[in-house]
C-alpha cells in the first residue's frame, strides 16, 4: 500500500461538525424518509425504479481497468432502475483518501462511496458514515448471506456503518512452467503442497535459485553474485498487512497489541522476523529490495518474469498472470505452526449527509447483495464477499480458484486501529523494509517503529 498524509484529524473534526450541524438545518426537509426506503423493499430486488428522477455519485478508488468493471456494474444496476442515475467518481488510491477526508470536510462527500475496512476507525471519527443498521434491519437485506467476521471489520462501536462488497484473499502462486523445464528446475524440485510449511518452502526456494552457471542455491560452488532466477520473492517490511501479519500469526505472534503498541519483540515474533531475514541475507533465495525494483517493483507479480519462481498475491493477480501467460500454481501461504491468511474485504457507505437516502441505499444494497455482487462475480476479478454470488465466482473463473473461497476460513480477524493504520502505511515500510532484507539493523528500527506509533 502507498504512504498517506498525515492529517490533524482533530481540526477536522471540529470543521466537519459545523458543516454537518449546517447541513442538517438546510436538508432536513429534503431528506427522503425511512419509511420511504422501506417499501423499496430494501434494494434486493432493485427493479421497479419507481419514483421521482434522481441523480447520485458514487466514488471509489481503482486503475482505469478497475474502474471500467465498477462502470460496468452501475450501468447494471441504472437499467434494473431507471430513474436513478449515478455517476462515477473514480481516483487512485493515493490520492482517493486525501480527497474523502477534504470531501468531509467541505461538505461535498459522494452519496455512496468504497471504503477500506483499514480506514473504518479513522473515518467514522470524522463522521463521515451513515449507520445502516435502522436501513438494514427495516429492509429485507439478508446478512446471514455474509460471514459475522467481515461484517464486524466494517462496523465502529458496534454500529455496522459499511458493508462488504469483495472478499479478497492472499495465497501462494508459484510458475509452473519454471518447474517443468529441467533448464529452470535441474534439481527436479517438487511443486508446493496444498498447505506447505516454511521448511518445504526454503528446500523448494533453494532448489529452484540458479546462478549464471546452472547452480543452484543449495550446490557447492553456487555464485550469489550472479543469480539468473530466485526461489521466491517477498518484502515482509514492504507488505505488512497482508503478508507479514498473517505469518506472525502462524508462529502464535502479533503484529500490534490490544492497546495499538508494536508487538514484535516476542520470541514468537523474532522467529518468524529472523527467519526472513535470513532467506534473503544469508540462504540468498529470496529477492533483494533492489532485485525487486529491478523486477518491476511488485512482488506479487514477480513470477510474471519468468525469473521468480514463488510469490505471494491476491485472488485478483491470477488476471494479471493470465495477461502475462503465465501457467501458475496456488497452494495456502506457508505456514510456521498453523496456516493464516488475511480477508481483504473492502466495503460500501453511505455518505452521513447524503440528500438522497433512498436511492443511495438502493445502490448498496444492490452492489453488497446477491444481484450485484453475482454481477461482481461474472466479472472474475474480485471475490465476493456475499455467499449468493460464490458458484457463480467458480462457474466464472474455474475450479482450481476454489482456494479462494477456502482460503477465507484461515482468514485472521485483526481490526484495524488508527495506530495500526499509521503502522502499516505510514511508518512500517519506511522503518522494516530493509532490516528485514538484512541491511540494517534490525532491533534499533523495531525501537525506533515502538516509538513513532505510541
Amino acid at each position: 500500500m502507498k504512504t498517506k498524509r498525515k492529517w490533524l484529524i482533530g481540526s477536522w473534526v471540529l470543521i466537519l461538525t459545523l458543516v454537518m450541524g449546517l447541513a442538517g438545518c438546510s436538508q432536513g426537509a429534503d431528506k427522503p424518509s425511512a419509511a420511504a426506503a422501506d417499501s423499496d423493499s430494501a434494494g434486493q430486488t432493485a427493479g421497479s425504479g419507481a419514483g421521482e428522477p434522481v441523480t447520485i455519485t458514487y466514488s471509489q478508488w481503482g486503475t482505469a481497468e478497475e474502474l471500467q468493471r465498477v462502470q460496468e456494474l452501475l450501468d447494471q444496476f441504472m437499467e434494473a432502475n431507471p430513474n436513478i442515475t449515478v455517476k462515477l467518481e473514480g481516483k487512485a488510491w493515493g490520492s482517493y483518501w486525501d480527497g474523502l477526508t477534504a470531501n468531509a470536510a467541505g461538505g461535498t462527500l459522494p452519496d455512496v462511496f468504497k471504503t477500506s475496512y483499514a480506514y473504518i476507525e479513522k473515518y467514522a471519527e470524522l463522521g463521515i458514515y451513515k449507520e445502516l443498521d435502522g436501513l438494514l434491519s427495516a429492509g429485507s437485506f439478508d446478512l446471514n448471506h455474509i460471514d459475522a467476521s467481515l461484517l464486524s471489520l466494517h462496523k465502529y462501536k458496534d454500529k455496522q456503518v459499511s458493508l462488504p462488497i469483495d472478499g479478497n484473499v492472499i495465497v501462494w502462486y508459484y510458475n509452473k512452467a519454471l518447474f517443468d523445464d529441467p533448464k529452470t528446475n535441474p534439481k527436479g524440485a517438487a511443486v508446493p503442497s496444498l498447505e506447505p510449511t516454511w521448511d518445504e518452502i526454503i528446500d523448494i526456494a533453494a532448489k529452484m535459485t540458479l546462478d549464471k552457471n546452472g547452480k543452484s542455491a543449495d550446490e557447492a560452488g553456487f555464485d550469489a553474485k550472479s543469480i539468473v532466477q530466485w526461489g521466491m520473492s517477498i518484502s515482509p517490511g514492504s507488505s505488512m498487512d497482508w503478508f507479514l501479519e498473517p505469518e506472525l500469526w502462524s508462529n502464535g505472534a502479533k503484529l500490534v497489541n490490544e492497546d495499538g503498541s508494536l508487538a514484535l519483540d516476542t520470541p514468537e515474533a523474532q522467529e518468524v522476523l529472523e527467519l526472513f531475514i535470513d532467506l534473503t541475507k544469508n540462504k540468498k533465495i529470496n529477492t533483494t529490495p533492489a532485485q525487486i525494483e529491478g523486477l518491476g517493483g511488485q512482488v506479487n507479480l514477480s513470477i510474471t518474469t519468468g525469473k521468480v519462481a514463488m510469490n505471494p498475491g491476491g485472488n485478483w493477480n491470477t488476471t494479471n498472470y493470465k495477461e502475462a501467460g503465465i501457467d501458475y500454481g496456488i497452494t495456502y501461504l506457508p505456514k510456521f505452526k498453523t496456516a493464516q491468511t488475511v480477508v481483504q474485504p473492502a466495503g460500501v457507505a453511505i455518505s452521513a449527509n447524503t440528500k438522497y437516502e433512498e436511492a443511495a441505499y438502493k445502490l448498496l444494497s444492490w452492489l453488497a447483495g446477491p444481484e450485484g455482487q453475482i454481477a461482481l462475480a461474472k466479472q472474475g476479478y474480485s471475490l465476493p464477499a456475499n455467499k449468493a454470488a460464490a458458484g457463480t465466482y467458480v462457474q466464472t473463473t474455474g475450479e482450481a480458484n476454489q482456494i479462494f473461497l477456502d482460503a477465507q476460513k484461515f482468514g485472521i480477524i485483526s481490526p484495524f486501529t488508527a495506530k495500526k493504520t499509521d503502522l502499516v502505511w505510514t511508518y512500517g515500510e519506511q522503518a522494516l523494509k530493509l532490516p528485514l532484507a538484512g541491511e540494517g539493523d534490525l532491533q534499533a528500527a523495531l525501537q525506533d517503529l515502538a516509538a513513532q506509533i505510541k
